[in-house]
């Protein structure tokens, strides 16, 4: 019940289908007190945490409703629309930069769910697919894990004429099971890095100047927290080395008076994430610092792993990651200027927003030597265009890994079905086919009107 899932289900809830919407982990109400668990007394639910649950991971997070389909575009106004129609400020529609923070989320989600289950939506939470029910070479339903049998009063499987399988990016023993069952994946690049943080009243400075960055007032005055969005190509090191070896750095999920989070799902993976409530009002400004990863990178793991060799070295960074921090959720840390010199941070460190603690550690040893030089010429060239973002004050943590799915899942591009499974409809962000809030729920649009279009074809 991610954006595209939601999406999809609205799409085809409106054309009259029959549709059982199915969440791994819990309503948000739950889900909320699941998470205050997890974060106050480290007892994580595998599957109600900020990964998984309703509305997917993007539920805590800053809430971007940003996008480069193009604001005036159709889809993305029906969603705009949509999301103010279950509640968020009208100001969304016309803002250049809109966001709705946790909090706003949370609520629109409430009566989005209302909405679906009064237009006949069968929302069943706490429903894990283990596999899909396929027949004759065609998808014809899924089948539930066994602890989901109490939701499922009909039994472990469920028959469907289509099966839209929006799962979010990180839904890894699916896509183990989904490359068994003969569904086409290909491995597609993704990014890697860490989260920066800095003070809020430092990037406010820099951006604003000491004057203006005055009457910010974390958020009260009346100029915004500010932002900031950064890019740079990276060259290789080697005079040898071809200039199609340069890799994009760039800053990401930038949450301005917000925090840092874990999204693990087990304490031997680490990754974190950042999210904000609406009013942005904490001291502090963090930001994904990532960069490319490509199919070179990860060919290595391509004899024993195929399509899945990039998920597969996501999951080698993140337990370095948890190795680092000492397990038990606590992150890696050290100051951005350590990182550039190669030094491990020593002394007492800058304060940080992550709850569950954190532990000096060598991140320029982290990730494979290439993708750690390019992030520190990216840090200078930021510096350069940002005086004072490479500072004492500012603090990476380690590691954020999931900025995209690391596969596709192939579909035809008229019909959305899978090109070597029909009758099942990838989408969204963890099929490989968006990034984001709003890309995600345009997609759960588009793929919901396959669906739709497919149905009438097979009632003709």
């Amino acid at each position: 019940s991610g954006p595209a899932g939601l999406f999809a289900a609205l799409s085809l809830a409106e054309a009259g289908a029959r549709v059982v919407l199915l969440e791994r982990g819990q309503p948000v109400e739950q889900r909320g007190r699941d998470i205050g668990a997890f974060i106050v007394r480290r007892r994580l639910d595998p599957d109600s945490n900020l990964c998984y649950g309703e509305g997917g991971a993007g539920t805590w997070s800053d809430g971007k409703l940003t996008t480069r389909i193009g604001r005036n575009a159709d889809p993305v106004r029906r969603v705009l629309q949509a999301l103010v129609d279950f509640g968020a400020p009208e100001s969304i529609l016309v803002a250049g930069k809109p966001h709705l923070g946790t909090g706003a989320l949370v609520r629109i989600l409430k009566r989005f769910r209302a909405h679906l289950q009064a237009a006949g939506v069968d929302v069943r939470f706490g429903a894990q697919v283990k596999e899909l029910a396929v027949r004759r070479g065609r998808c014809e339903g899924v089948r539930l894990t066994s602890a989901c049998l109490r939701v499922c009063a009909r039994g472990e499987e469920i028959r469907a004429s289509g099966v839209v399988l929006a799962v979010g990016h990180s839904a890894r023993p699916l896509y183990r099971t989904l490359s068994a069952a003969g569904v086409l994946l290909t491995a597609k690049p993704f990014a890697v890095g860490f989260r920066i943080e800095h003070p809020q009243s430092l990037i406010d400075e820099i951006q604003y100047g000491a004057e203006d960055a005055a009457v910010v007032m974390r958020g009260k005055g009346r100029l915004p927290v500010a932002d900031y969005s950064l890019v740079a190509e990276a060259s290789p090191s080697s005079l040898s080395s071809p200039s199609s070896d340069k890799r994009g750095v760039y800053s990401f999920c930038m949450c301005p008076g917000g925090q840092i989070v874990s999204t693990s799902t087990n304490e031997q993976e680490l990754c974190l994430n950042g999210m904000s409530f609406s009013r942005r009002n904490s001291i502090w400004a963090n930001a994904a610092l990532v960069v490319a990863v490509r199919p070179s990178d990860w060919a290595h793991l391509e004899q024993q792993h195929g399509a899945l060799a990039g998920m597969e070295l996501q999951l080698e960074y993140e337990r370095a990651g948890a190795a680092m921090g000492g397990y038990n959720f606590t992150a890696p840390v050290q100051r951005v200027t350590d990182f550039m010199s190669g030094d491990l941070s020593v002394g007492t460190l800058p304060s940080s927003s992550y709850r569950l603690g954190v532990l000096s550690a060598p991140l320029h040893q982290l990730y494979a030597p290439p993708l750690t030089e390019a992030l520190r010429q990216a840090l200078r060239r930021f510096d350069r265009r940002l005086r004072g973002f490479v500072t004492e004050a500012a603090l990476l943590h380690g590691v954020e890994t999931r900025t995209s799915a690391p596969v596709r899942m192939d579909r035809d591009p008229t019909t959305c079905q899978s090109v070597t499974m029909p009758g099942l409809f990838p989408a969204g962000e963890g099929a490989g086919y968006a990034g984001g809030i709003m890309s995600a729920a345009v997609d759960g649009l588009r793929v919901g009107e396959a669906v739709a279009a497919h149905l009438l074809a097979l009632a003709d």
